[in-house]
């Protein structure tokens, strides 16, 4: 999903002029809104939605070649997001001058992340999919330093450690044994690092454009790559599609609807308008309903490290998200021209 000097015709990165071609309210002289403010209902979108989606995405590359499955998904998603933002009244067209860092940011925010990932799951079972995914924030949180220079308060080191954490319990034994990581597994690695990265170039260069069109089109460049690819990595006959099972279709249903427009219209209103550390952080329950949605589907059985894990990232989000206490501020003492009431 996805990062990097702004070109000439850049927007500023806090103007009006930015936010209202955002379709942000613009209020210079209004008191600061903390980011929490605005977060709550994307995050329970990408909770829910991408969470669900693993054990989902197991079933359909279960039946369907990786790269097709989602040449079969991502059109239909980008279309349906340009179509939202022409309802929505916002502008459909890329700026020319910024159609270079779009194809960038849908290398990594989309092509890079989807080819890697749907690899991975389907050698991996779908919470251990998840789990190894979202240690994106690490890397984001990394990069981010470097690339944007952002602070790393108190708040931001023990919420990414307690998050962290949460994933080591998740993870278990399998830590002990990182060399020994199958290929899905260094796979799905590689897939969270180049989100990493995109997430970091997202919030640098922060394009001028609607978040709904830049998210269609940014899908719609994304694929093409995807497309190129899958018939040389799909060895069965182009009609298998039309004898998928109901459970395939499902799969391909809600990778279009739900896990495509919806949870990336959630995804990257958090990329855009939360500092790295924040937006990333957020991300982090996704893997534990990843995990449970994956027990039920699957037929596992959640354990005590699970439970663990979930509070532990709940702890997370509380540390990263909940604004800081508000300094009270005594009134100066009244002098004899300034009288007290």
């Amino acid at each position: 999903m996805s990062s990097a000097g702004p070109p000439q015709g850049a927007a500023p990165s806090g103007g009006a002029a930015h936010s209202a071609v955002r379709g942000e309210p613009t209020n210079p002289a209004g008191p600061a809104r903390h980011p929490l403010a605005h977060a709550f209902l994307p995050i329970a979108i990408l909770t829910l939605v991408w969470g669900c989606n693993w054990p989902v995405l197991k079933l359909g590359v279960n039946e369907i070649s990786p790269l097709t499955f989602r040449a079969l998904t991502l059109p239909f998603a980008a279309i349906g997001m340009l179509l939202v933002a022409r309802a929505s009244g916002d502008a459909v067209s890329i700026p020319r001058a910024w159609w270079g860092r779009v194809a960038i940011l849908a290398f990594f925010n989309i092509a890079g992340w989807n080819g890697f990932v749907l690899f991975g799951v389907q050698q991996l079972p779908a919470g251990r999919s998840a789990i190894l995914a979202y240690t994106m924030p690490i890397w984001a949180t990394l990069i981010s330093i470097a690339v944007l220079h952002e602070p790393l308060n108190r708040r931001k080191i023990l919420g990414l450690v307690l998050g962290m954490t949460g994933m080591a319990v998740l993870l278990g034994d399998d830590l002990r044994h990182l060399r020994d990581l199958s290929t899905g597994a260094l796979m799905i690695l590689c897939a969270a690092i180049l989100w990493a990265f995109g997430t970091v170039l997202l919030r640098k260069w922060k394009p001028p454009v609607a978040q709904n069109t830049l998210a269609g089109w940014m899908m719609l460049v994304g694929w093409l790559p995807l497309a190129i690819l899958a018939p040389f990595f799909d060895t069965h006959p182009p009609s298998y599609v039309l004898q998928l099972s109901s459970f395939a279709w499902f799969a391909i249903l809600y990778n279009i609807f739900l896990a495509g427009m919806l949870a990336h219209w959630a995804w990257f209103k958090l990329a855009r308008t939360l500092p790295v550390a924040v937006s990333s952080m957020s991300s982090l329950p996704v893997p534990v309903v990843g995990v449970f949605s994956g027990m039920l589907v699957l037929g596992e059985r959640p354990g005590p490290n699970e439970f663990v894990a979930l509070g532990l990232v709940l702890l997370s989000l509380v540390a990263v998200l909940l604004p800081p206490s508000a300094k009270k501020v005594e009134p100066p003492p009244a002098t004899a021209s300034e009288p007290s009431p």
